[in-house]
């Protein structure tokens, strides 16, 4: 088989099993019908490229969940069997969203960020709740790009506000702006000051983790369009990012006031009672792990493929 061929399987497979794109998103990116993307899919794993494991449930889940909540003081792990055949964003998604469906409970102010995965987490959440008294928020403003409608958090919030029949405030400002002036402008907007007035009194923050590994892919280009933010990751040795505020894999947050970011700031999201961090893949694996030492985080879902390659790190 030609080498070409070879590479195009392998790059094919990585889209899917390691990055969590979809048939249809990776026929749009590389210009494939998506029929051909699940021939290629077959073709890969017939040739050995791709090698399926299935991991089911058993005391070597549980024995990781009690590593994380010793080791990082979390209150709870979420860790998922990954089988690597199936598994992508929207199985993970499903698993957050019982997991939330099971958490989140009536007059509870919930605050979000943006980003694939919590999109399909919210898109999994059932429709029919008998909650109420909820009100759902954004921590940061929206893209400087197009990012796709889907993963913005403004309408990430009237998504899990829909299942949760909660009240939905927006932020409507950019997350990252070019100047000072222009930030204290707009979070002295009275509008913008709603929402800042919710987050002095959260009682849950569901967050997606960002990685510097990821700073190619499309929705990440589009999220910092021209903002320049990615040269943080650049010059200082920062693994990932919550809420557009880098740190280090040691858990140092680095300081990226320069940058003009509108979001809460993490000193403050350590203060919400629970803190949800949702995120898997091998490019996640080092953000998770700084993620997990700022202290940010109460409560992490992921995979215990994932989970197994931060515990690595940590030896």
């Amino acid at each position: 088989m030609e080498k070409n061929l070879i590479n195009q399987l392998i790059s094919v497979a990585e889209l899917y099993y390691l990055n969590g794109n979809t048939q249809k998103e990776i026929a749009d990116k590389v210009h494939i019908h998506r029929s051909e993307i699940s021939r290629m899919l077959k073709e890969a794993r017939k040739l050995g490229l791709v090698k399926i494991s299935i991991n089911r449930p058993n005391n070597n889940l549980e024995g990781l969940q009690k590593f994380f909540i010793k080791r990082f003081g979390l209150k709870d792990a979420l860790i998922i069997p990954e089988n690597t055949d199936d598994l992508n964003l929207k199985t993970l998604g499903n698993f957050a969203a019982n997991y939330l469906e099971k958490n989140i409970q009536s007059n509870f102010t919930i605050g979000i960020s943006w980003g694939r995965t919590l999109a399909h987490t919210f898109q999994a959440m059932p429709s029919k709740s008998t909650r109420h008294g909820i009100t759902v928020v954004p921590l940061i403003g929206g893209p400087t790009g197009i990012l796709k409608n889907d993963y913005q958090s403004n309408h990430l919030v009237y998504t899990l506000g829909e299942k949760l029949n909660a009240k939905c405030e927006t932020l409507n400002c950019p997350a990252i702006v070019s100047s000072e002036k222009i930030k204290n402008e707009l979070t002295a907007n009275p509008n913008n000051q709603v929402v800042f007035n919710y987050w002095k009194n959260l009682d849950c923050a569901i967050v997606g983790i960002g990685s510097s590994l990821i700073t190619d892919l499309s929705q990440w280009k589009e999220f910092y369009k021209n903002s320049n933010f990615n040269n943080i990751f650049k010059k200082t040795n920062t693994v990932g990012d919550i809420l557009s505020q880098p740190f280090t894999a040691e858990g140092k947050i680095i300081n990226s006031s320069q940058y003009h970011v509108i979001g809460m700031n993490l000193a403050e999201v350590k203060k919400v009672p629970q803190v949800i961090g949702i995120a898997c893949g091998k490019n996640k694996i080092k953000s998770i792990l700084g993620a997990l030492n700022t202290g940010v985080l109460d409560v992490l879902i992921t995979t215990d493929i994932t989970a197994l390659g931060v515990k690595d790190l940590c030896n």
